[in-house]
Parts: C-alpha cells; structure tokens; sequence
C-alpha cells in the first residue's frame, strides 16, 4: 500500500516537483552568474584601463622620443650643413636632397616594412624637411621678381600646400576605403610619387640655374 500510494504521488506530483527543483537549480545559477559577472565586469573594466593606460603611454613615450631625435636633427643639420651644403653644391643640391631622401626612404621601408626602419627613415626626411628643405624653399624665391614675392609665393604657400596636405588625406582615404591597399601597397605608391617628385624637381632647379644666369648676364651688361 505504501508503495503504490508512493507511487500515485509520484505520477501526480512527480513532474511539477521535478520543474520546481529544476527551477530552483536555474534560479541559483542565474544568482551565482549574476554574483560573479560584477566581479568580471570589474576585472574586465580593470584590464580594459590598464591595457588602455599602456597603449596611450607607449604612444605618447614613441612620439615624443620621435620628435626629439627630429628636432635634434633638424637643429644640427640647419646649424652645420645647410649652408655649408648650399655654399659647395648650389642650389639643386639643397633643393634635391628632399626628395633623394624620401625615395629611399620609401625603398627601405618597402624592403624592410618593420617600425625600427620606418622610425629611422621618417626621422631623416622630417628633419631634411624642417631644416635643408626650408631652407631651399626661402632660395628659391631669390632670383624671382618682385611682383612673383609678393604674390605668387604667398600663393604657393598657403593654398598650394594645405591642398597638398588635402590631397594626401584623400591618397589614404582612397587606398584604404577603395583600394584596400596593404602597407607595401602605400610603400610602392611614395615610391612611384618619389619618382615624380625628383624629375620635377630637377626641372625646377633647371629653370632656376636659367634665371640666375640671365640675372648674371643682365648684371654684367
């Protein structure tokens, strides 16, 4: 009798005590799961800033190493060889070193694309740029007339070259968005406009040479 009246409770409430324990089981994982995912929701926040914290020093320790190196080496290559470069070379070898640098630069780095090889290359052109180049740029305007100082370089300047800065954010625009370029890919395109850059360089410090020369000729006459 008892095992037959065990087993009606059984058929009766077997199956609603079985989905209330199973309830119950459920409602306690889901309380142990909502006790620990605070403590990983602090873990991780915790991680998150470190690793973040970490990211943003190193960046600002590599650039500010960076800049120093550049400045330093603007600041000797303006002191030491600008004029003394100007003095035995002339005018195109002021004016060429730029765009000489930028082309092996740009060859290096696709040969060797690793940081410590870009870091060194931009190092180099950025201080030729800040120092040589400028100082060729101020050159160049020399022998031109009054009228080609006071408009014509204002010009060059201001729109000339923030519309270069405008072109170079639209180059990366396109080659990331478009093109899908990989980093050898922008390498191989600095390359190619390195190339470009030297020939029409060239034929400025030709037109230069030209203009000191007829200012030479007319000043001897």
């Amino acid at each position: 009798m008892r095992a037959t009246g065990s087993l009606l409770f059984l058929r009766r409430f077997g199956l609603p005590l079985l989905l209330l324990l199973g309830g119950c089981v459920e409602l306690r994982l889901i309380g142990q799961q909502n006790a620990r995912d605070p403590i990983a929701a602090a873990d991780f926040n915790d991680t998150h800033f470190h690793l973040t914290n970490y990211v943003q020093e190193g960046t600002t320790a590599f650039y500010g190493n960076f800049f120093f190196w550049v400045n330093a080496a603007a600041l000797l290559l303006q002191a030491f060889v600008a004029s003394r470069l100007l003095l035995k070379g002339g005018f195109g070898a002021i004016f060429l070193l730029l765009p000489v640098i930028s082309l092996l630069s740009y060859l290096s780095m696709a040969l060797v694309p690793i940081l410590a090889v870009v870091r060194v290359m931009k190092i180099a052109e950025n201080a030729t740029d800040y120092s040589i180049n400028n100082t060729a740029r101020q050159v160049l305007w020399l022998p031109t007339t009054i009228d080609m100082k006071y408009r014509a370089k204002p010009t060059i300047d201001t729109f000339f070259v923030r519309g270069g800065d405008g072109l170079a954010a639209a180059t990366v625009l396109v080659g990331v968005q478009l093109l899908d370029l990989t980093t050898r890919g922008f390498f191989a395109f600095n390359i190619s406009l390195g190339i470009l850059w030297l020939g029409l360089a060239a034929l400025v410090v030709r037109g230069h040479a030209r203009m000191v020369g007829g200012e030479n000729g007319d000043a001897r006459s």
